[in-house]
């Protein structure tokens, strides 16, 4: 039940940036334009840097206060600021190091025009505490999960996002479309969640306890968290490297064109990060053999996502023809369909990576993400100058082919997943060639229908029970009386 219930409440809170995201999205980009909104999606490329750069401490908490923690604050208080102490002031080091020319190095690099060079350069200082109120958010975040906080968790994750894409857009409308003006306007949003994430942590969880830091804890928490880190910036800088490249080769306007869809597929992935952030502190606390059964179940369930993606495939240029434009589709819709299988296999390679890091493997993580760096920059380097946004998209196919190969093999899953989703992998794969195949037409109607509906029938048949359980909750939240099956029993059981 617990899994069950805290998965819903995550995947609450992140649909509210999703449906804002979706609404103003084609406002905000037309508005700015595509070359700023081109560099806005890089620099926020490089703010993801710092939730790593807190030197893994957001993932260390989550760990420590889950598996030896849980019932003493002020053992917990102890590890919260250390924690803080730690992570801070190595983030304020790699900030002065990455924003500090970040005016003249994205200039520089992606030849733009001297008044968002101005914009950029002016826009240094506010970027520097952004990065710091990341760090902030995820120590603090970490804190909140290791003691399954997951309303609260939510609540705030659903403030951050809406603060985020708000108040730019207000900014924009009232004030000016610049970059300037629109970081400071996202600079606002953060430090408003940065002060209520810790005010709660503080005043609720820690009950007030006196902030101390210990040697021991620092001991403890560096020890998973250092691994943790690194095998964080390595995923960063990987997940980074196809806008820097793309618009590097190609330009800050492909860089805009490749985003847009490759930011509503991220939204899609709040279900299995929903089900990882929830599951994490569980599959901590539980013994190697019923950790096996529950990542089996929590696997089954992110592949009832499955017709989601194979329907997209043959919807995405009716979708962006509709959301952003007919002049938008044209370019956008072949890297979505490359994308759709892409972000699956970043769903189920997502809970792969929640095993690792309950199991107290960050290092095993890391040296998977680092096997992979080189090759993929390779590769969306060539095929970025070769296909431009078409081939920025395969590119990173190509990199979650390796990232899910990867985390199989060092979690021993091959039989796992091929049991649990190899069949809607073939789908998936079937409907991609069908709409390659098809170029530059979109492909037969009958084949769509069929296709799909092998999907949306294979779903449902093979559905572990947990799913009925989770539908029967959300009936429940939103009043409605439907009968359901009752088969199995929880998630977490």
């Amino acid at each position: 039940m617990a899994i069950r219930r805290n998965s819903f409440v995550n995947l609450a809170g992140n649909l509210v940036g999703l449906v804002l995201f979706a609404a103003l999205t084609p406002l905000y980009f037309h508005v700015i334009g595509s070359e700023r909104y081109g560099i806005l999606a890089i620099i926020w490329t490089f703010l993801a840097f710092f939730s790593a750069f807190d030197f893994g401490m957001g993932a260390a908490l989550t760990y420590r206060i889950a598996s030896e923690a849980r019932a003493d604050v002020a053992h917990q208080s102890d590890y919260f600021w250390t924690a803080i102490s730690i992570s801070l002031p190595v983030g304020l080091v790699i900030g002065v190091l990455l924003f500090g020319l970040v005016g003249g190095g994205l200039g520089g690099v992606f030849n733009l025009s001297p008044a968002v060079s101005a914009e950029l350069l002016h826009s240094a200082p506010a970027l520097l505490a952004i990065g710091v109120c990341t760090i902030l958010l995820s120590t603090s975040g970490g804190l909140l999960r290791g003691r399954e906080y997951f309303v609260t968790n939510a609540t705030l994750s659903a403030m951050a996002l809406a603060l985020a894409i708000l108040l730019p857009v207000i900014a924009a409308l009232l004030i000016s479309p610049s970059l300037d003006v629109l970081i400071v306007a996202t600079l606002a949003g953060r430090l408003i969640t940065v002060v209520a994430t810790i005010g709660f942590a503080y005043i609720e969880i820690l009950k007030r306890a006196r902030p101390s830091v210990s040697r021991r804890s620092a001991r403890s928490l560096v020890g998973y968290g250092a691994w943790s880190s690194v095998g964080g910036v390595i995923e960063l800088t990987i997940s980074s490297a196809d806008r820097f490249i793309l618009g590097a080769v190609a330009g800050p306007s492909a860089v805009g064109y490749y985003s847009v869809p490759s930011s509503v597929l991220a939204r899609v992935m709040i279900f299995p990060t929903s089900i990882g952030t929830a599951s994490l502190p569980q599959l901590a606390s539980r013994s190697p053999e019923d950790e096996v059964i529950l990542a089996r179940k929590i696997i089954r369930m992110v592949g009832m996502l499955t017709p989601c993606f194979v329907i997209g495939i043959f919807l995405a240029h009716p979708f962006l023809s509709l959301w952003m434009g007919a002049g938008f589709a044209k370019i956008a819709t072949l890297p979505m369909q490359i994308l759709l299988p892409a972000f699956w296999m970043e769903a189920i390679s997502a809970i792969l990576f929640y095993r690792l890091l309950a199991q107290g493997r960050p290092r095993t993580s890391a040296a998977v993400a680092a096997l992979i760096v080189v090759p993929y920059c390779a590769l969306i380097y060539y095929l970025a100058g070769l296909w431009g946004v078409a081939g920025g998209a395969a590119a990173y196919l190509g990199r979650n082919t390796m990232f899910l190969s990867g985390r199989t093999t060092v979690t021993r899953s091959w039989r796992m997943l091929g049991a649990a989703v190899g069949p809607d992998l073939f789908l998936l794969v079937a409907a991609l060639g069908a709409s390659l195949g098809a170029l530059p037409a979109q492909p037969p109607l009958v084949v769509a229908v069929i296709l799909s509906g092998l999907s949306i029938g294979l779903a449902l048949k093979r559905r572990p029970a947990e799913f009925d359980n989770l539908v029967r909750d959300f009936a429940r939240r939103v009043g409605v009386r439907r009968a359901v099956s009752s088969a199995g029993g929880g998630i977490d059981g």
